[in-house]
Formats: structure tokens, C-alpha cells, sequence
């Protein structure tokens, strides 16, 4: 080739990655293709081989207009059409085509002369290329004698050209194509020779005849008759054959479809400017619908491919998947092809069919496909013709093809497919049980036209009765008169390998919504890479989706809920149960495992903490928040899981530390409920007295700082009596965060000095860091703002490494200098603790930290920078869940507003505030709302209304430098 220095000589293979590449320029070539395109029998190094000639190509191509890329998955060539023959060829024809439609017979026959003459040779004739590469050389071929034959057509049209000699030698060596003897004998009959041209007729039917048995078509027939009768001007214009269809019967009731049908449709279209047969493969889970769509629009594509429709069954017999060459067989019996005559060897079937479809419009729905061999040779080699194959893959190493992932319809389209096939009037008197239907069908299309069909069976059987049997029985009544939806996923279960059947039949057994790849490796006790092998032939087959991927960026894999139910029942008959045992019990252990590791840095106030079992980089990397906002749904199954299977110490670990993370997001209901299963399964009282100490951190959470506080103090005495002084005293610090927010100050700093004793004497650093924040919270409650000042400043200078700890100190620090007047240096702490929030990824610390940050950049007049903090403040609030957190900081808001003058803006925001906190919320902070709200009515000139909320504001404070300020208002509005 023509480097970029000269003339280089390529070694074979260089030549022949070369070669691969550029037939198949701009397309990226999977490794596995490119290994296969260039060897029949790939040594071991095949891959670094590979390698090694694409690196040496691109110091090669460097400097020219080739361009090598290396992509992920494999290689490409970028090429423009003018720096590609084939590029230039395809380019050309499509513009002759143009040109012969608009009747533009010359410029058509001077674009055709120009797209042939590029041709010079056989593609990459000078490269030693694998049988891999044979489909794609015959397709260029094809390609190449399909433009020859209509140039001869328009040159026919032009006339004044003698093109017989030209067509015997294609004739001689194309003799099956009838095209070609029809273009010969007109040519010989426009040149006077009208004798040859009947001759060259018999010739043709002599070949068709003893070749493939068959008589000549239409076309040929025609021409034939026309210059028996003397026809001046015989047209070799090509005629329909006999009408061949064997498509099934479209479906009456079908319903739907249509986002797809707007896909399928023009995408397999008959087009003259094609180049290449249109194939559209469509895929999905079984009894999603396939099949039934193709039909549907085979039917409407009938006009397209007046020559014929062929449907062919690809799926399994007893054998195994059937072979391409019995497909073939049938193929070209189904096409006319004496049976007699069909040839042994596979290649030789393939090229028989390409030439049977040479010349025509043949549309082949090729359904059930196990895989890329079994179609590739029975695709057609020219453009006119069309394939529709199904299948469970998406086949991806099917070149050329338009892929159509089939999803569950939606629920309208659903119930309506229910209704048609049951009759709609029974279900409008009971939308729930047609709802509850659904709900167990899964929104499955065969599932649904099975429960459709039992219920037509029995006009008169209540709706909602059936609806419960389905939901206790699913697929026990999912069967009627041949349609079977546990035989359906049969066949697609027989034909898995032997791994991928255990992986699908422990997915079940686990019973999770979605599971990542760890998942699924510790379910199989097997190395990630096995585990990944089997989730791909799983997706691959159409057993499993994996078209998610979560917030921690892991690839999710989720079975349909009917596949789940039958994966269950398969493992339940074929593994035996101390196997079923030992997987769950794995996936338990590998659970709490990466959890210990996920939490680490989380806190647990309400709780002591479980000794450290594991250094963290013995889990490996990814494992932090996003990781447990992945897997929440499958951490907090693995608690249930766990006491079920007896395993109630490791349930209670479980449940502790999935409860850090979801009391910092919020989630209040799921720690509730794992408690009281962890509490219910307890092995010892101790276990069951940690997990009541979790329990009552919700209601202290929420805000419901009474009963927690009576919970806490139950708890207390209960752990002194069993001995437990750790976990009397995490009792005593939570029930001292009680009496915070409850307004008894003086009595909360006593419990949390109580509380501080003891956890002094345990050495316990974790637990002082969270407790001393409370006395420094409640004496800046009764002023002491200089004595808060100095707790911060001490214990920040004994928090270490803690980062959480250290964050929540600076934040309480920021709040006592506010309150002490120095909000400039309240901004600095309030900005450090944020910084230090974001990087651990804790959002209810953060949004804490940004409310805080958002009122003392209020008070400094910093009005923009307030009010954006504040409503990232009550955005976070709002993702989390906390209803108390969202109120503070609208009241926050409100008090901006005010301070800028905007007292209507104000009192709508405070109003807001008022009504979030409710008549339950924290005495002390609803006091604060009131008196704001009482200045932004006094601003407006509501004194009336200003004076009442004072009042219940200063009833609320009780006593302070609060209630005082709170008086001040009342007298100067009285005053």
C-alpha cells in the first residue's frame, strides 16, 4: 500500500485485517469478528496477534487520510466515499438509481459505467481471509452483478449498443439467473436475431430445469410468448411470480405496537437506492409479543415483496437447534426449488438461495432464531428482498441489521389486549381485578391473552375470582388450549448451558427486584468473571434485562416477575436443598460483608457500634453511598433473608448498619420495619434492646420527641437491669436529644452529662463526639453561647480523623457564633462543615449545613447567595424526606425575605413554614416561626394578627433571651 513515505509492503496478515476493515469501512469490528475474519483456526495468541498488525497498520497509515480507531469493543476504519472504492461504488450506483427513476436514462448509464469500472477483481482477492469473511465478499459480489444487470437495462433502453456478446459471458457464468437470460434474448432480438433469441430460451430452460428443477418464471415466459407472437417491441420488464405466502394469519385482536411498528416498518420497506437487503431482528423476554408483531407487519409489507412471504420456524427440535442447512432445504423447497436437486454442503445452499433470490422481492420472517449461524446463510445477497428474524438476542455479530429491543407494553395497551380477547364489559365492573390481573401477568402479553382466554372460556365467572387465583397460583393458571406460559419459558430454559440454568435458578430462589453482578457471584460462589458469563448468555437468551444501570454505575440485571416465579420452581425441583441453603446463605454473607465496609464512616447515634470485623480495601472499590442507594431494596431483603434462614446475629448486623444509611436518607419506614423483624427474631434480650434503641431513633428522627423520649427511658432501665451500661447509655444521650426538642433544656443537659460519664468510662470516641453536641445545642438554647463556643472548640480538638464528627462540630460551632453575633465567622464554620458533608456524600448533613450556611449569609445581607443555599436546602430536604428539615428552611427563607424588605413574599413562605412544622412540631422552633410571622404581619400592617402570633410564640419559649425579645415586640405593638 501507499504509505505516507512511499510504497510499503504488507505482511499477509497485515493484508488481511486490512482487508477486513476497509469491507466493512466506518463500522466498528469486534475483536471476536476481526479473529474470526482473518483465521479459520485462530491460534491462542490470536488476540495480541491482533494487536499487534492494528498497531503496526497505524504507524503505517500514519500521515494518510486512512484512519485506524481503537474503540472499547474493537476496531474501525474511517474512510470517506472518495477514499474508498467500495464507499465510491455504493455512492455511484445509489446516484445511477436516482438518475433512472427521473427518467434520466443517459446520466443514469454514465453513473452505472463509472460504479463498475471501480471493480477490478474479486474483494480483497489478494488477502487469505477466514470462511467468516465469505457471506460478506458473496454480498459485494451480488452487489456488484445486481448494478451490471440494470445498467445493461438502461443501456437496452438507450438501445444503439450490441450487448450480446457482453451478456453471454455473464450468462455463462450466472446461468441460473433469469434476469440475465431475459436481457440476452431481447438483445438478440433487437440486433435481428430472433431465431438465437428463442434458442437462448430453451438454453435457459434447459439449465433451470436440470439445476433446479423448475421451469422458467414469469418473466422469461413472457418475453418468450412475445417473440413467438411476433411482438415488434418485446419488454424484458420483470413480472410477479406466483404468488407465494406462508404467513400465519395476522391477530384480530391486536393491539398496540405502534412506537415500534414506526421503527420496523420503514426500516424493512422496499427501496430501489438499497444496497443491501433490509434485516430487522426484533428481541425480548419470552412471550413478549414477538412473533406476533412480526406478523402483523409481515401482513402490512406484503405490497413491498410482491414475490413472495416465506415464514420459517428457526427454534429447537429434539436435536438441538435446527442446523442452517435443513433450514435451507426448506427455504429453497418453499421457493420452488426441486428437492431432488437441492445440493449437500451448506455453502452450496446458501448460494443456490442467493441465486434463486437474485431477482426477487421475497420477504423471509425468519422466527425463533437461536443465534447468528442460523441466519446467516439463509440471508438473500441482493437488496430486493427482506428478513424479519426473532429472537430472544439481539444477535449483535448480525451485520447490517436494524435491531428492535420488544419491551412490556404499557398498561393501557395491556388492558386493552384484555378486554379484546375476554370481553371488555365484564372488566369495566371490576377495575381492580382486571388491575390485580395485570399486576400478576406482569404486563406480559402471552401471560395476559392466556388469562384473557380463561376467562372467554367461562363468560360467567366472576372476574375478581380469577384475579386471586392467578395471584396464589400464577402459573399454574396460565395455560389454556395450547398456549402454555411455563412451556414457553421451558424452551428457553432447555436451551441454556448448564451454568447459565443455575444462575437463572438461583436468581429466582434469591427473589430480588434487580441484582448486580456481585449478586449473582456469590449466589453461585463463583469468580465475578464466571458470574458475568452467565448473566450475559442469560441477557443474551432473553431471560434477563439488563438495560439499567445504577446510580453506583453497576450494570443491573432484573427477571421478569413469571421468570422469577418459574426460576424459583426450577431451582426448588432441581437443586437439592442444602445447595439452596448454602447460596442464600453466601449471598447473606457477602451482604453484610460489603455493608460493614459500605458504613463504615456512617454514623449510628442511637446505637453502639458494632466492632470493626474487616479492613475496608478487602471489600474493593465502589462500595460507599451510591453503592447503598443501589442495592437498598437488595440490602434490606438480605434481613429477612437472614432470620429465615436462621441466621438471626448476622440479621440484627445486617439491620444495624443498613440503618445508618437509611436514617441519613431518610428512609424512616424501612428502619422501623427491619427492627421489629430483628427484634422478633432476637437469639438474645441485649440484641433485641440494640435494636429497640434503632427503633426509637425514629420517632426522635420525625420529631416526635415525646414518645421517643418515654421509649428511650423504657430502654434505659431495661438495659441497666441486663447490664448493658453501653447501651444505657446511648439510651441517656438519645433521651437528653429528647428533652432538646422538647424545650427542657436544663433537664436535657443533665441526662447528656449522665450520658457523657458513661461513655467516658467506655472510651467510647464515636459516641462523645455525637453526644457533646447536645450540651452544646442546649446551652446555646438558655444563651450561653461562650460556653457552647468552648465545648466545640474542645472536642473539635479531639476528634482525630473523624470527618463526620468534625463536620457536625463545625456546624454547631457556626450555630454558636450566630447566635453570639459573629456571623461572619459562623459563615467560615458553616462553609468548612458543608465541604466536609459533600465529600463524604452525606445529603442530611449537607442540608442541614446549607440551611444554616443560607441564614447567616441572610443576616450579612448577602441576599442571592442566601437564597440559592436555601433552596438547594429545602431541594435536599425534600429528596430526603424530611418534612421538619424542608420547614426550617422555608422559615429560614421567610426571615431572608424580611431582611430584604419583602414582607408579603415573607409571610407567605413563614406561613408555609408554620403549617410543615404543624401543632406537634418542636415548641422552640415553631415559637421562632410565630415571631417571625409576627413581624412580616407587622410590617404589612396586620398589627391584630401580629399580636396573636406573638403571643403564642412567647407561651411557647416559656423563658430566655427569646421569650424576651418575643415580650419587646408585644409591648411595642401594644405600646
Amino acid at each position: 500500500m501507499q504509505g505516507a513515505e512511499g510504497p510499503v509492503r504488507l505482511s499477509a496478515k497485515q493484508r488481511a485485517v486490512l482487508s477486513v476493515l476497509l469491507l466493512h469501512p466506518n463500522v466498528v469490528i469486534s475483536t471476536e469478528r476481526l479473529v474470526a475474519a482473518v483465521w479459520d483456526e485462530p491460534p491462542r495468541s490470536a488476540v495480541a496477534n491482533l494487536q499487534t498488525y492494528v498497531s503496526q497498520l497505524r504507524r503505517v497509515v500514519s500521515g494518510t487520510a486512512l484512519r485506524l480507531r481503537t474503540e472499547p469493543s474493537g476496531y474501525a476504519c474511517e474512510l470517506s466515499p472518495g477514499q474508498l472504492d467500495l464507499l465510491a461504488f455504493e455512492d455511484v450506483v445509489r446516484r445511477a438509481r436516482r438518475a433512472r427513476q427521473a427518467g434520466e436514462h443517459q446520466a443514469a448509464e454514465q453513473a452505472y459505467k463509472a460504479a463498475v469500472s471501480l471493480w477490478r477483481g474479486r474483494p480483497a482477492e489478494d488477502s487469505r481471509l477466514g470462511s467468516a469473511m465469505e457471506p460478506r465478499i458473496a454480498e459485494l459480489e451480488e452487489q456488484l452483478l445486481l448494478a451490471r444487470s440494470e445498467w445493461i437495462d438502461v443501456r437496452l433502453e438507450l438501445g444503439g449498443e450490441d450487448l450480446v456478446v457482453e451478456l453471454r459471458t455473464l450468462v455463462a457464468a450466472h446461468p441460473l439467473r433469469e434476469r440475465l437470460w431475459a436481457q440476452l434474448m431481447l438483445a438478440l432480438h433487437r440486433s435481428g436475431r430472433r431465431s438465437e433469441a428463442l434458442d437462448a430460451f430453451r438454453q435457459a430452460r434447459a439449465v433451470l430445469s436440470n439445476e433446479l428443477g423448475i421451469e422458467p418464471g414469469r418473466e422469461l415466459a413472457d418475453l418468450h410468448a412475445a417473440l413467438l407472437a411476433g411482438d415488434p417491441a418485446p419488454s424484458a420488464t420483470v413480472s410477479p411470480r406466483v404468488p407465494l405466502c406462508q404467513l400465519p394469519a395476522d391477530t384480530s385482536d391486536f393491539v398496540g405496537r405502534q412506537a415500534e411498528l414506526d421503527v420496523l416498518l420503514p426500516a424493512a420497506r422496499a427501496r430501489p437506492e438499497r444496497l443491501s437487503p433490509p434485516i430487522v431482528v426484533l428481541s425480548g423476554l419470552p412471550g413478549v409479543g414477538k412473533t406476533t408483531l412480526t406478523v402483523h407487519a409481515a401482513h402490512l409489507l406484503r405490497a413491498d415483496y410482491p414475490d413472495g412471504q416465506v415464514f420459517l420456524r428457526l427454534g429447537r427440535d429434539a436435536a438441538g437447534p435446527r442446523r442452517p442447512e435443513d433450514l435451507l432445504g426448506e427455504l429453497l423447497r418453499s421457493l420452488g426449488v426441486d428437492g431432488t436437486l437441492v445440493p449437500g454442503p451448506l455453502e452450496e445452499r446458501a448460494s443456490l438461495l442467493r441465486q434463486r433470490l437474485a431477482d426477487m422481492g421475497v420477504l423471509i420472517v425468519l422466527d425463533d432464531a437461536q443465534d447468528e449461524t442460523q441466519v446467516r446463510h439463509l440471508l438473500p445477497g441482493t437488496a430486493r428482498s427482506c428478513v424479519l428474524v426473532t429472537s430472544r438476542s439481539r444477535l449483535p455479530a448480525l451485520e447490517g441489521a436494524t435491531r428492535l429491543q420488544l419491551d412490556l407494553p404499557g398498561e393501557h395497551d395491556a388492558r386493552l389486549l384484555l378486554e379484546r380477547v375476554a370481553g371488555g364489559a365484564r372488566f369495566r365492573a371490576a377495575p381492580e381485578a382486571a388491575r390485580a390481573i395485570l399486576k400478576a401477568c406482569g404486563l406480559l402479553p402471552l401471560a395476559i391473552r392466556v388469562a384473557g382466554a380463561r376467562l372467554a372460556i367461562r363468560p360467567s365467572w366472576p372476574v375478581g375470582v380469577f384475579a386471586s387465583r392467578l395471584e396464589d397460583r400464577r402459573l399454574d393458571e396460565l395455560i389454556v388450549g395450547g398456549l402454555d406460559v411455563r412451556g414457553t419459558f421451558g424452551e428457553s430454559y432447555a436451551a441454556l448451558p448448564e451454568p447459565a440454568r443455575r444462575a437463572f435458578r438461583l436468581l429466582g430462589l434469591a427473589d430480588l427486584g434487580s441484582i448486580a453482578e456481585w449478586s449473582a457471584a456469590a449466589l453461585l460462589g463463583s469468580s465475578g468473571l464466571e458470574a458475568d458469563a452467565a448473566l450475559e448468555t442469560l441477557v443474551a437468551r432473553g431471560m434477563l434485562d439488563s438495560g439499567e444501570v445504577d446510580v453506583a454505575g453497576q450494570p443491573r440485571y432484573r427477571l421478569h416477575d413469571l421468570l422469577r416465579v418459574y426460576a424459583e420452581e426450577r431451582a426448588r425441583v432441581e437443586d437439592d436443598p442444602e445447595d439452596q441453603r448454602a447460596a442464600l446463605t453466601r449471598h447473606v454473607l457477602e451482604c453484610l460483608r460489603r455493608l460493614r465496609a459500605a458504613t463504615r464512616d456512617l454514623p449510628i447515634p442511637t446505637a453502639p457500634p458494632y466492632p470493626q470485623a474487616e479492613a475496608p480495601d478487602e471489600v474493593g472499590e465502589g462500595v460507599g453511598i451510591a453503592w447503598l442507594a443501589a442495592e437498598r431494596r437488595t440490602l434490606v431483603h438480605s434481613v429477612s433473608a437472614a432470620v429465615e434462614l436462621g441466621m438471626a446475629e448476622e440479621a440484627a448486623e445486617l439491620a444495624h448498619h443498613l440503618s445508618a444509611y437509611l436514617n441519613l436518607e431518610g428512609f424512616f419506614d424501612d428502619v422501623e420495619r427491619l427492627q421489629r423483624i430483628v427484634i422478633a427474631a432476637a437469639p438474645s434480650e441485649r440484641i433485641a434492646l440494640r435494636a429497640e434503641l434503632l427503633l426509637a431513633g425514629v420517632p426522635l428522627s420525625r420529631g416526635a420527641y415525646g414518645p421517643a423520649g418515654e421509649h428511650f427511658g423504657r430502654i434505659y432501665q431495661d438495659c441497666l437491669r441486663i447490664g448493658d451500661s453501653h447501651g444505657a447509655a446511648y439510651a441517656l444521650i438519645n433521651r437528653a436529644a429528647c428533652l432538646h426538642g422538647a424545650g427542657l433544656f436544663e433537664e436535657g443537659l443533665e441526662e447528656a452529662h449522665r450520658a457523657i460519664a458513661l461513655l467516658e468510662e467506655l472510651g467510647d470516641e464515636g459516641g462523645l463526639d455525637y453526644a457533646w453536641t447536645w450540651p452544646v445545642y442546649m446551652h446555646m438554647e438558655l444563651g450561653r453561647y461562650g460556653e457552647a463556643v468552648r465545648l466545640c472548640q474542645e472536642r473539635l480538638a479531639r476528634t482525630g480523623e473523624d470527618r463526620r464528627a468534625r463536620g457536625d462540630l463545625l456546624r454547631a460551632l457556626g450555630i454558636a457564633r450566630y447566635r453570639h453575633g459573629e456571623v461572619a465567622e459562623a459563615v467560615w464554620c458553616y462553609q468548612e462543615s458543608l465541604a466536609i458533608s459533600e465529600m463524604i456524600g452525606d445529603r442530611v448533613a449537607a442540608s442541614k449545613g446549607l440551611r444554616r450556611l443560607g441564614e447567616a449569609l441572610g443576616a450579612l445581607g448577602r441576599f442571592d447567595e442566601a437564597v440559592e443555599a436555601l433552596d438547594r436546602a429545602r431541594s435536599l430536604f425534600r429528596e430526603c424526606g424530611d418534612g421538619l428539615g424542608e420547614a426550617l428552611a422555608t422559615y429560614a427563607l421567610g426571615e431572608v425575605r424580611l431582611r430584604q424588605g419583602r414582607a408579603a413574599e415573607a409571610l407567605g413562605l413563614l406561613v408555609t413554614a408554620r403549617d410543615g412544622l404543624g401543632p406537634g412540631g418542636p415548641p422552640t422552633w415553631r415559637a421562632r416561626v410565630l415571631r417571625e410571622l409576627g413581624r412580616a404581619y407587622a410590617e404589612l400592617g396586620e398589627h391584630p394578627c401580629a399580636a396573636a402570633v406573638w403571643r403564642e410564640s412567647a407561651e411557647l419559649f416559656e423563658s430566655g433571651p427569646e421569650r424576651a425579645q418575643v415580650e419587646a415586640f408585644l409591648s411595642e405593638a401594644q405600646g
